[in-house]
């Protein structure tokens, strides 16, 4: 959520309040002042975009990055970390360095599935109760359904008026 106050500057819950560079006596009242609100919303749409696609290139580098570490030192982290923790004499499951922390965990026992369609055709066999239907109502055909008959559901439902909605584009 985001509002302007009244000093020209941006709040939001998401971040630190920005200053806008607006002088306060700007107001829209033209198609020039309009016009030059329009761009600059749409221009910071439109940076947003490019943030987003900058930060997915940049996740994606750092996950390359990281699968590269992992497969090329991690058999020696995990030597190194076995040698460390049995040196401290095997107290401990983890080693603290500056970065991070290294160590081992147990996981507990866990049933993984390979072929969810065979274990539901087990669990229909031998056990139906395991089995779950989820219902969903398609909203397109009950929109359909409107249309050609008017019909409203007797509860749940409500139909909107048309109405006018102001957009930016």
């Amino acid at each position: 959520m985001t509002e302007l106050n009244g000093q020209n500057t941006l709040i939001s819950q998401e971040s630190e309040p920005v200053d806008l560079e607006v002088p306060s006596s700007f107001s829209v009242h033209d198609d020039d002042s309009a016009n030059w609100v329009i761009k600059k919303i749409v221009e910071s749409r439109e940076y947003a975009k490019r943030c987003a696609i900058w930060c997915e290139c940049e996740q994606a580098r750092a996950k390359r990055e990281e699968e590269f570490f992992v497969f090329r030192f991690g058999q020696q982290l995990l030597d190194y970390t076995r040698l460390k923790i049995a040196s401290a004499g095997g107290r401990r499951k983890s080693v603290s360095l500056p970065a991070g922390t290294i160590g081992f965990r147990t996981e507990p026992e866990k049933l993984v599935m390979d072929d969810e369609q065979a274990v539901i055709a087990w669990a229909k066999q031998h056990n139906p109760a395991l089995v779950t239907t989820i219902e969903k109502l398609s909203k397109s055909a009950l929109n359909e359904h409107l249309e050609k008959t008017g019909e409203i559901p007797d509860a749940g439902a409500h139909l909107e008026p048309a109405r006018e909605k102001f957009y930016v584009r």
